[in-house]
């Protein structure tokens, strides 16, 4: 067996034993993207109304577990970005990163056959539920918006870690770090910065190796790199990826945004103000940081239920909340 293939089967293993820990059923499609070019995974998880979940930078699509568990009758579809867990490496070259998110979405719910979804956001996977309601609004029917969507409204700043991954001096070695084996300790250093300490030190380990080893994939740390330079040079977000308020104005997707109180992206009151600027949109301080629902996944699950459709009889299972 490969390097790669051991690092998929211990992914894979890890995906399990957290959907057990949930009491979750996991499916998986498989979808060949024509533009981008890009295989992409697409974890499947109940049946009802369709929800589509979109991760953040280098996390998971089942990083959302603990919320789904707490959301049974819909069909909950988890896609994992290009050059996230085990869909494949992307250059993140020509279009903007925004132009880039309605082609891979759109693309997406063509494969699965969906004229329509709700769908959620953390982090960059904000940004992608933003430049759908703009430039996709008929494919939503609303969207829930967890954290700083990444660049996408004034104001978001990188974080260290990320401003040294986009360095031309620097960053060609923090690629080749990341794309080492590292010990749990470490990696929840590191996620730290992103997500919270409190957060980073409650994630069991397979919820940390399900952030941990994509990285070490064949092509995944370049790309993780690639998109990151995408998304900003030195310490500032690229233009061509914040939504202007014009822009802002004319989003007619209902919103929900779950924005904790502690992200290290951008304070929430700075988020409000943009946020003011979309009509209808309902903005909520919740508690915890970046990827609130990893600190209080309850009352996260609590807000999203009352946006989004009426739900079926459960058929996730048990949906222990772990």
């Amino acid at each position: 067996m490969s390097t790669a293939q051991s690092l998929e089967a211990r992914i894979r293993a890890a995906e399990r034993r957290v959907a057990d820990s949930y009491g979750l059923t996991i499916g998986e499609h498989m979808i060949t993207l024509d533009d981008p070019s890009v295989r992409v995974r697409v974890l499947t998880i109940g049946s009802g109304p369709p929800v589509l979940s979109v991760n953040g930078i280098a996390t998971p699509g089942m990083g959302f577990a603990p919320l789904i568990a707490r959301l049974p009758g819909f069909r909950h579809l988890l896609l994992e970005l290009p050059g996230h867990g085990l869909s494949a490496p992307c250059r993140w070259q020509g279009r903007s990163v925004r132009e880039s998110a309605v082609r891979i979405v759109t693309g997406t719910l063509d494969a699965l056959e969906l004229p329509r979804v709700a769908m959620i956001g953390s982090s960059l996977g904000g940004l992608f539920a933003l430049a759908m309601s703009l430039d996709a609004p008929a494919r939503l029917s609303q969207a829930t918006i967890l954290g700083t969507p990444a660049t996408a409204l004034p104001g978001c700043r990188p974080i260290p870690s990320m401003a040294a991954l986009a360095s031309p001096i620097r960053g060609p070695i923090e690629q080749r770090l990341a794309a080492l084996a590292s010990p749990r300790f470490a990696a929840r250093i590191a996620l730290a910065e992103a997500m919270g300490s409190a957060a980073a030190q409650a994630m069991s380990n397979d919820m940390l190796d399900l952030h941990r080893l994509p990285l070490r994939l064949p092509g995944q740390a370049a790309s993780y790199r690639a998109l990151i330079r995408r998304l900003i040079q030195g310490r500032d977000p690229r233009p061509e990826n914040i939504l202007t308020t014009a822009e802002l104005t004319r989003i007619a997707t209902p919103l929900l945004f779950l924005w904790g109180r502690q992200d290290a992206f951008c304070p929430p009151e700075q988020g409000r103000r943009s946020v003011e600027r979309i009509p209808g949109a309902r903005f909520e301080i919740v508690p915890g940081a970046h990827t609130p629902w990893l600190d209080d996944a309850d009352h996260c699950a609590a807000m999203i239920r009352t946006v989004l459709p009426e739900p079926v009889a459960p058929t996730i299972g048990a949906s222990r909340h772990a």
